[in-house]
């Protein structure tokens, strides 16, 4: 096997490790916004002063990098009382998102719940620039 054909299909492996783990993540965020919807944000232990974990996320997840090193994806828990109802279409040219990774979904969620316009503009463009559509 040719060292182009072995970097292929280590590609290929960390490619499905990469599916894998949005899953996982996907799955634990499903499950962690059911039990925050079942339970009530303030009938949860520590919601109030933010001690304890109160049901959040992990606020630091970690894949393998490409290299072999860590891949680090922060997300804050939200804030008690901060929680933005409020949804924004995205801008004709940004696509459904359905092969968005973490942080391009996170990129996506973060601009369209921006009420400020500039800001959400801001947002959609490093959302096209991560995701490489300002190369088009």
């Amino acid at each position: 096997m040719t060292t182009s054909e072995r970097a292929a299909v280590l590609d290929e492996q960390l490619r499905r490790g990469y599916e894998t783990f949005d899953g996982f993540i996907l799955g634990e965020r499903e499950r962690a916004q059911a039990e925050t919807n079942a339970g009530g944000a303030s009938a949860q232990p520590g919601a109030e002063d933010g001690a304890g974990d109160g049901g959040q996320m992990p606020q630091i997840l970690q894949a393998p990098g490409a290299n072999g090193g860590p891949q680090v994806a922060t997300q804050a828990p939200p804030m008690p009382g901060s929680q933005n109802t409020e949804s924004f279409p995205p801008p004709e040219d940004i696509p459904n998102g359905r092969d968005d990774d973490v942080v391009a979904r996170q990129l996506r969620e973060a601009a369209m719940s921006e009420p400020d316009p500039e800001l959400r503009e801001a947002l959609w463009d490093e959302y096209r620039n991560y995701t490489g559509l300002s190369d088009n």
